[in-house]
């Protein structure tokens, strides 16, 4: 055993919190704790090094089982990471419980009606005054439909009433939200970009699932970064797996609310707009665990913060010729749209009926 890693075992050897040292892409010394762990089948081993390679002030790594705190510091020419399990959290249904799917039906028809009526009366060139206050409406319809969905969610996940798999193209999925995302953004004054190093990639999963999941890291993004602030959004893939990134210009998430992120704590008061329901990420980061991924947090203390999913890539036998970017049953309406529509002026409403 050389100095290094005898002098880290000294440290480390009855450590309870798994300590990893990472040098030249190689794990060269875990204690025992940290043995345990990268001999579980569970734990993605090679997120430790793209951990290492951003280090940040906090990051969270989801798994199937257990949420992990991770410090990342330089130690000698290498990398120490020490992982602490946070407590588990329970499943809670959500205050809306059952109602949420007839609700969400009834707000479906009524916005549907709306549009109908709303492209009626524009055939009459009604001024802008009268436009803004119908495109308003939308928004206000469309701000309930993203809490009920965002519960219905969450009431899927709880009694695991899942969509069925299929074969889709997941680059085209994230290809075309991105696209819709970027467009929206520039009302909410958010610069949005999108960079992948694949043009396909079959996939075999939950469609609808997973791109809510993308959505919710997505909006999360959007927020944080605020008037004036940048998000990136990244696909890439090697091997056996991709990973999707979005990362935010924003002020960073707090200590305190890292703690909570992946917890499905709810707040009691009514949220304000722009600040969420606290639904998002958890629902998100539980998806990601269904379809074996991980799920990572990472915020610094300049500013920013970025949510990485890494996901095992399940190829599909074949994929449908014309393979839209849709996501799931919403009857024509965007997700969004809905899921911004907390954000987005009256403006972008009229546009986007003014589209279809």
């Amino acid at each position: 055993m050389d100095t290094i890693t005898s002098r880290l075992n000294d440290l480390f050897h009855t450590f309870p919190e798994a300590v990893i040292f990472l040098d030249e892409g190689e794990a060269v010394y875990a204690n025992e704790a940290g043995q345990e762990l990268l001999q579980d089948e569970e734990f993605p081993a090679d997120l430790l090094f793209a951990l290492a390679e951003h280090p940040g002030d906090s990051i969270d790594v989801a798994t199937a089982l257990v949420t992990y705190r991770v410090s990342v510091s330089v130690f000698e020419g290498g990398v120490l990471l020490v992982l602490r399990p946070l407590p588990s959290k329970e499943e809670r249904d959500h205050p809306f419980s059952n109602a949420t799917y007839r609700l969400r039906e009834s707000i479906s028809n009524l916005t549907t009606t709306h549009t109908q009526i709303k492209r009626g009366l524009e055939e009459r060139f009604l001024d802008e005054a009268f436009q803004r206050e119908l495109s308003n409406q939308s928004r206000f319809t469309y701000q309930l439909l993203r809490i009920v969905r965002q519960a219905e969610l969450t009431q899927d996940l709880n009694y695991k009433t899942f969509p069925k798999e299929e074969a889709f193209d997941l680059a085209l999925v994230c290809s075309g939200m991105a696209d819709e995302a970027a467009w929206l953004s520039e009302y909410a004054g958010v610069q949005f970009s999108y960079h992948s190093n694949v043009s396909s990639l079959p996939f075999q999963a939950s469609k609808s699932l997973i791109t809510q999941m993308i959505l919710a890291v997505v909006s999360n993004a959007i927020r944080a970064a605020g008037k004036g602030g940048q998000v990136e959004m990244r696909v890439q893939s090697a091997g056996n797996r991709c990973m999707i990134s979005i990362r935010d210009s924003g002020m960073g998430i707090p200590e305190d609310r890292m703690a909570t992120l992946f917890t499905g704590e709810v707040s009691t008061g009514i949220p304000r707009p722009g600040e969420g329901s606290g639904l998002g990420l958890y629902n998100a980061q539980r998806i990601a665990l269904l379809h074996g991924g991980v799920m990572i947090a990472q915020s610094s203390r300049e500013g920013g913060a970025c949510v990485a999913i890494s996901l095992p890539v399940i190829t599909p036998p074949s994929v449908p010729v014309r393979n839209n970017p849709g996501y799931d049953n919403l009857e024509g309406f965007s997700p969004v749209l809905i899921e911004l529509s907390d954000l987005l002026p009256w403006e972008a409403f009229h546009a986007a009926t003014r589209d279809d």
